[in-house]
């Protein structure tokens, strides 16, 4: 029970502290005394509630001044009191100020309920149809309001006193067309994060039921055109469907800029968290999409999306660093590197900052002091050396074209990454893309060295043999360093 008391204890915000004291003091609820001086004492003494069992066992016995609880007097109190926080938090969700972020009003949902079943009459039909109009109008865009909707208007109709002339019939078919709203949102939301998982678990799941039918009839009616998040569903599943490509990806990307301020944070986070995954997908098949996927980055740190437990994957960290300094937001980079590094796992932070200052620096052109950054520590990192020793080709090739510096430097480095490759824990589809990348980049550097100065013709012979070559890593880097010989 410690466990459950503890999570329910660090679910209330500080700000509800004094609520949830005088809610412990109303006799509406079980009244006890023992609850208020042990959350109090809790409050001043552990603000952060970070005790084990035992310590919280401790504190109890001090707030309650006695000498020790026995086992039948811990258990009962700290169910009792367990209980206590999660009628509050119903409380809250239910009596508490009507939420800011697109969250339903359920007080006004089941004051309807309530009247319904005391049979209210006209008076219930009234607050009824006030709640349609009031979720109709609302500002946010929720696939909820429409169940809602329909609760309302198949509590209008089935209410024994509702006449069922011709007025109420308008209810029953409001009612069905609510439900089917809120039926093909929530099949096409759920249908969607079935396909995400399919890609990245590399898993396949049965085609949910009438999934074909919904998506046939968002195409042919005007429903998707007049309802934004069924639009925006639709075309997420249609983005899966046809394959990730470019052209849809920009046209829901378009469609979820316009409408992310009136979703509820649960949909706006769930189609952004898809939108990343895509462009992350696009991203590695050399499609030309950073500028979109880092605002939606942006996005992501706006809406506290990044975090996951306070903490930042270094993979995530380095490749969003070089993905702005990629679209040169180079200031933004470096603060980003600043303000994120301290929710790296910290036996890997350094290695990871200084990987990714090193990204920065060597698209900023500062081949030496990109080259100081990568360190012996990166290199001993796994999951880092690929990243690292990578860089630094790229850093020591620009030099020999661009100063003609370092030529023997690049073929050891080449000689030395090929060998490298294929005894990494890498598929082997990752270990061919490397291998072709570091054969390239060795047949252009020995072009430039025997030509010294390389012709259009033969520049366009190896951009044909480029994009001949599958798999292969950094394309377009590849492409952009063919113009450079």
């Amino acid at each position: 029970m410690r466990m459950k008391l503890h999570a329910l204890l660090c679910s209330l915000h500080p700000d509800e502290y004094r609520a949830f004291e005088k809610f412990l003091q109303s006799p509406y609820f079980k009244e006890s005394e023992q609850y208020l001086r042990f959350f109090q004492y809790l409050v001043k003494r552990h603000p952060g509630f970070d005790l084990d069992g035992t310590g919280m066992r401790e504190a109890c016995s001090r707030s309650l001044k006695v000498k020790t609880l026995t086992d039948p007097q811990w258990h009962n109190l700290t169910s009792g009191f367990s209980k206590q926080i999660e009628m509050f938090l119903v409380a809250q969700l239910v009596l508490g100020p009507v939420p800011t972020d697109c969250l339903p009003d359920w007080y006004g949902q089941l004051l309807v309920q309530a009247l319904g079943r005391r049979n209210t009459n006209t008076h219930f039909r009234q607050q009824a149809e006030a709640q349609i109009k009031k979720n109709k109008n609302s500002d946010c865009i929720l696939a909820d309001q429409y169940l809602h909707i329909h609760q309302l208007h198949h509590q209008i109709y089935y209410n024994p006193d509702t006449p069922k002339t011709e007025a109420y019939a308008l209810s029953l078919h409001e009612s069905i067309s609510s439900l089917d709203l809120y039926y093909c949102i929530s099949k096409l939301r759920d249908a969607a994060e079935l396909k995400a998982r399919e890609l990245i678990l590399n898993v396949q799941y049965e085609v949910p039921l009438l999934l074909d039918t919904i998506m046939q009839y968002c195409a042919t009616s005007d429903a998707a055109r007049e309802n934004p998040l069924l639009m925006l569903y639709f075309r997420l599943n249609l983005l899966y469907q046809h394959g990730v490509e470019e052209a849809g990806f920009r046209q829901i990307k378009d469609v979820f800029d316009s409408l992310s301020p009136a979703l509820t944070s649960v949909d706006h986070n769930l189609i952004l968290r898809h939108l990343i995954n895509c462009g992350i997908s696009l991203l590695a098949r050399h499609s030309t999409v950073e500028a979109e996927l880092l605002s939606l980055y942006k996005k992501a740190i706006a809406s506290g999306v990044l975090l996951v437990g306070n903490r930042i994957t270094h993979s995530s960290f380095i490749n969003i660093a070089n993905l702005a300094s990629l679209c040169h937001d180079f200031i933004w980079a470096l603060e980003f590197i600043g303000d994120f590094s301290k929710y790296l796992e910290k036996s890997k932070r350094k290695p990871a900052i200084e990987l990714a200052k090193a990204g920065v620096l060597y698209n900023q052109k500062a081949l030496d002091a990109a080259q100081e950054c990568l360190t012996q520590e990166v290199f001993a990192v796994q999951g880092f050396d690929i990243l690292g020793r990578g860089l630094l080709i790229k850093i020591v090739f620009d030099r020999y074209i661009l100063h003609d510096k370092d030529y023997e430097f690049l073929q050891s480095l080449l000689n030395a990454y090929e060998k490298y490759i294929p005894g990494r824990a890498i598929t082997a589809e990752k270990k061919k893309a490397q291998i072709n990348w570091i054969k390239m980049v060795r047949k252009m550097s020995k072009m430039r060295f025997d030509m010294v100065t390389v012709r259009e013709n033969q520049k366009v012979a190896l951009q044909k043999k480029l994009q001949d070559l599958k798999p292969v890593v950094h394309k377009k880097w590849l492409e952009e360093r063919v113009e450079m010989l």
